[in-house]
């Protein structure tokens, strides 16, 4: 029969093996969430333009390459795993573009407005064009142990989204949705919303990440260059122009794995979908005036990379 002592002794011990263990546990999620890194990045572009009409006007889709740093640090700061974070990325690549050959024309809705409508024939033009895109978002959250390996912690999410899609129109047919010279459309949108990150330890130096947030944007703003003779948005327009676009709900959705492969230094790779809306804007005021469609944008993200926990 064992004694007290012995007992004792061994329940002392049995206890402080699972307490070690969960501090290992919890510290692996911190470790994950307390480093700087650098990642190589690629964004899928699902891009579509619609008319008034709503008639499909044109598309751009394809893989944009780029790099990414992050900053993430998870402390007890001020109320217990107070979590903090900053991501900025940079891509150029090309996308595929695909529209109309010609246009249509309907009765003036005023004076100076015309209605520019795609002709019935989406699809009959493909051609390339460049993009370029800038992100940067910053995160304030904080951690809720829900057991000995998993960690979920509600966060606030403030960003910024820019897209440069350079127009390289060679065609002698010009679209309503086309340029008659190579110019540029520059979009650009804060956003702000709420998510949650729930993560989980299976192993140790392996933490897995899920992610969600909603929100919405807001200050949209195309900005269209060229030359005067330039056919910018729906309907020709000065050189440089800027079009005020209707403001719509973002959502994002991702998974992530990140492992540490020798002591501080992590190994990480991810995906995440995010979507939101451009809205129509107002016509110009210009005669004839001129209207960015609305239109919906769909990005679905790779990233891997390595960071150093500290």
């Amino acid at each position: 029969m064992i004694k007290t002592s012995t007992f004792n002794l061994l329940l002392s011990s049995v206890l402080l093996f699972l307490s070690l263990s969960t501090q290992a546990e919890i510290k692996n999620i911190s470790a994950a969430n307390t480093q700087i890194g650098l990642q190589f990045v690629t964004t899928n572009l699902n891009y579509t333009e619609k008319s008034i009409e709503h008639i499909k006007a044109d598309t751009e889709q394809g893989f944009v390459p780029g790099f990414g740093t992050n900053l993430s640090v998870m402390k007890d700061l001020v109320f217990g795993n107070d979590y903090l974070a900053f991501q900025f990325s940079k891509l150029n690549g090309t996308t595929d573009y695909i529209g109309a050959t010609n246009t249509q024309y309907t009765p003036p809705q005023g004076p100076g407005i015309l209605s520019y409508t795609p002709a019935s024939n989406y699809g009959a033009v493909h051609q390339t064009d460049s993009a370029e895109m800038l992100d940067f978002s910053g995160k304030i959250g904080k951690g809720f142990e829900v057991s000995n390996s998993i960690l979920v912690t509600p966060y606030l999410e403030v960003g910024h989204h820019e897209w440069n899609r350079h127009l390289n129109n060679n065609l002698s047919n010009i679209s309503a949705y086309r340029y008659n010279i190579s110019s540029n459309e520059d979009y650009n949108n804060y956003y702000a919303g709420f998510g949650t990150m729930g993560q989980i330890t299976p192993i140790n130096n392996l933490v897995i990440t899920a992610n969600a947030m909603v929100g919405g944007t807001f200050s949209p703003i195309m900005t269209a260059t060229g030359s005067p003779s330039v056919l910018s948005a729906i309907g020709p327009a000065p050189s440089t122009k800027n079009y005020v676009l209707g403001a719509s709900v973002v959502y994002k959705v991702g998974l992530s794995f990140d492992y540490s492969i020798y002591k501080n230094f992590h190994a990480n790779a991810g995906a995440e979908f995010s979507a939101f809306d451009y809205g129509k804007s107002d016509s110009t005021s210009t005669i004839p005036s001129s209207y960015e469609p609305a239109s919906q944008s769909n990005y679905t993200t790779v990233k891997t990379g390595i960071g150093y926990s500290f």
